[in-house]
C-alpha cells in the first residue's frame, strides 16, 4: 500500500495527516497525492518497549516526503541523516522506510 498525503485544493498546502480545514488557508477540499520516496532528516532507535516480546530494535525516523510533509517511519535498518528511502505502508498501517 502506498502512503497519501493531502493536499488543498485551493492555496496548495500539503499536509500529513487529513485535516478538515487548511491551517493556511481555511479551505475545505483536499486532493490526495501519493508519495513514494524521502530524504531520513533524524532518525532514532528504540530498544525498550512496553509489553514488548523481545522483536528487537526498533528504528524511527522523520523523514521529509517529496511532497513536503514530515512523517515519522519505522525502518527496517539504521540511516543517517540524508539517506533517502521509499515510503510504503504494512497491512498494519505502520509507515515503513526502505534503503533505495
Amino acid at each position: 500500500m502506498t502512503l497519501s498525503v493531502f493536499q488543498c485544493k485551493q492555496c496548495g498546502t500539503t499536509l500529513f495527516p487529513a485535516r478538515y480545514f487548511c491551517p493556511a488557508c481555511g479551505g475545505g477540499q483536499w486532493r490526495e497525492c501519493t508519495v513514494e520516496r524521502g530524504t531520513v532528516t533524524e532518525s532514532t532507535v528504540v530498544r525498550h518497549r512496553v509489553g514488548a516480546r523481545g522483536d528487537g530494535d526498533v528504528h524511527l525516523a522523520s523523514v521529509v516526503t517529496s511532497a513536503g510533509p514530515i512523517v515519522i517511519a519505522r525502518l527496517e535498518a539504521a540511516m543517517q541523516s540524508g539517506d533517502a528511502v521509499s515510503l510504503d505502508v504494512d497491512d498494519a498501517g505502520r509507515l515503513i522506510g526502505r534503503a533505495v
